[in-house]
C-alpha cells in the first residue's frame, strides 16, 4: 500500500513537470509569434508588372556629356549625391568623388582627389593603393558625416610581401584580400586614413574571384555594416555582415565578417546574378529592409533584417533619353549595368557603370552611337511604395 507521503511526493513532482512544460511551450509560441521566421529560402515575391525607369544622362554643368567615370557606388552627401570614379576611369576623373546634382544631373565641377595618408603609405596595401585601385562600393559612416567607406577589388597583378602575407594572406577569398577604407572628406581631398584587410571564414566557400567580389555597402541599425558580394563557388551571391565599432580601425587585424542570413530571393538556373549595389531603409531603431541592386537581372530586392517577410523582387526596364530628334525620345536599354543605389527622402537613385563590352549594344538608333562611345553613365530614379516595406 502506498503511502500517503508518497502521493504527496509524486503529486509535488508531477505539478512541478506540468509547470515547466508549461512554460516551455510559452516560451516557444512567443519566439514564433515575436519572430516570424521564414521556413524556407524558396519563398520571394515578384512586382506583377515590371517599371520602367526613365533614365538622364550624367552631364557636366556646360551640358556636355561626362566622358568615362568607370562610376562605382552611390552614397547622398551635403546635398548632393557621391560616386566614385575608379582606377579605371579617365584620366580626369580617375580615384576621385564624384558629387551630383541629383535635380539636373549634373556633374559638379570640383571634384574630391582621394589620397594616401601618410600611415596608409606604409601599409602593407600601399603597392595596390598605388597601382590604381578598383573601388567598387561606398557608404557613409552614419555618425560622421564626413567619412565614408569604400571597398575594393580586382587583384589581377599584385602580390603581397610575405611578410604580410602572413598577417593578411588568410582571406577566405581571392589570394589579394579585398580592403575596406576609411576615408575622411576635406574641403580639397578625401584622405583615406585607414585601411582594413577583410576575412571571410572559409565555410562560405567564396572562392578566388578577384573580378567578382564586394560591389556592395550600407550601414544598418547599430553601425552593422552591410558588405554584398557578387557570388561564392555556387555562383550565388552572398551578404555579409560586420560591426564597424569605435575601435574597429585601430586594431591591425583582419576584419573577419560573417553572413548575415539575409534571406535572397531563389535562383533555380546556374547563372550569376550578382549584386552591384546595397542601401538600407530603416522602419525602426533595430531593424528594416536592405535593397539590393541585381545587375544582371536589372531586379531590385527588398530584404527584411527581420526575416519575417519573403523578399520582394521588383523588376526594372531601364529606357535612355535620345540626344538626337531622329531618335525616339526613349529608349529601351539592352544592358544598363546598376552600380550604385542610395535612398534620398522616399526616393531610391540608381546610377549605372557602362559594360565597356556592352555599351554600345544599346545603340539601337544609330544616331545614339557616339553618346554610347564616351561611356557616359544614367541616373535614374524610383518612388519608394510603402507597400513594398509592410509585414
Amino acid at each position: 500500500m502506498v503511502e500517503v507521503a508518497d502521493w504527496a511526493h509524486w503529486r509535488k513532482c508531477l505539478n512541478k513537470l506540468i509547470f515547466i512544460s508549461v512554460i516551455a511551450l510559452v516560451h516557444i509560441y512567443s519566439a514564433i509569434a515575436l519572430a516570424k521566421p521564414l521556413l524556407s529560402q524558396d519563398n520571394a515575391t515578384t512586382t506583377k508588372a515590371r517599371l520602367e525607369m526613365k533614365s538622364r544622362w550624367l552631364t557636366h554643368t556646360d551640358g556636355s556629356l561626362v566622358k568615362d567615370p568607370q562610376t562605382s557606388g552611390l552614397i547622398f552627401r551635403n546635398g548632393f549625391l557621391l560616386s566614385i570614379g575608379d582606377g579605371s576611369a579617365a584620366k580626369d576623373k580617375q580615384l576621385k568623388l564624384l558629387p551630383i546634382d541629383r535635380t539636373n544631373q549634373q556633374l559638379q565641377e570640383k571634384l574630391i582627389p582621394i589620397v594616401q595618408s601618410d600611415a596608409v603609405k606604409q601599409s602593407c596595401f600601399v603597392d595596390y593603393l598605388d597601382h590604381g585601385p578598383d573601388l567598387e562600393a561606398l557608404a557613409q559612416d552614419p555618425a560622421d558625416p564626413n567619412v565614408v567607406i569604400i571597398a575594393t577589388e580586382d587583384f589581377y597583378e599584385l602580390r603581397l610581401s610575405e611578410d604580410c602575407f602572413k598577417r593578411y594572406g588568410q582571406t577566405g577569398s581571392t589570394a589579394y584580400p579585398s580592403l575596406l577604407l576609411r576615408v575622411a572628406i576635406g574641403e580639397h581631398q578625401a584622405v583615406i586614413t585607414h585601411v582594413k584587410a577583410v576575412q571571410f571564414p572559409t565555410e562560405y566557400r567564396l572562392g578566388n574571384y578577384p573580378n567578382d567580389g564586394v560591389e556592395g555597402l550600407t550601414f544598418g541599425s547599430g553601425r552593422k555594416l552591410y558588405i554584398g558580394v557578387e557570388k561564392d563557388l555556387n555562383n550565388r551571391p552572398r551578404i555579409f555582415e560586420t560591426t564597424i565599432s569605435h575601435d574597429f580601425w585601430d586594431s591591425p587585424a583582419m576584419a573577419v565578417v560573417k553572413d548575415s542570413e539575409l534571406v535572397l530571393p531563389p535562383f533555380k538556373d546556374n547563372k550569376n546574378h550578382p549584386i552591384n549595389g546595397l542601401t538600407y531603409i530603416p522602419t525602426s531603431d533595430s531593424d528594416g529592409f536592405v535593397i539590393a541592386a541585381a545587375r544582371n537581372d536589372n531586379q531590385l530586392w527588398i530584404l527584411d533584417t527581420t526575416k519575417q517577410k519573403a523578399p520582394l523582387v521588383i523588376e526594372l526596364d531601364f529606357l535612355a533619353e535620345a540626344r538626337s530628334e531622329a531618335c525616339p525620345h526613349w529608349q529601351k536599354m539592352d544592358n544598363y549595368s546598376i552600380e550604385g543605389i542610395v535612398v534620398v527622402e522616399n526616393t531610391l537613385w540608381l546610377i549605372n557603370d557602362p559594360w565597356k563590352a556592352a555599351y554600345k549594344k544599346n545603340a539601337i538608333c544609330p544616331e545614339m552611337l557616339e553618346t554610347y562611345v564616351q561611356m557616359t553613365p544614367l541616373l535614374s530614379r524610383l518612388n519608394i511604395e510603402q507597400a513594398w516595406l509592410q509585414r
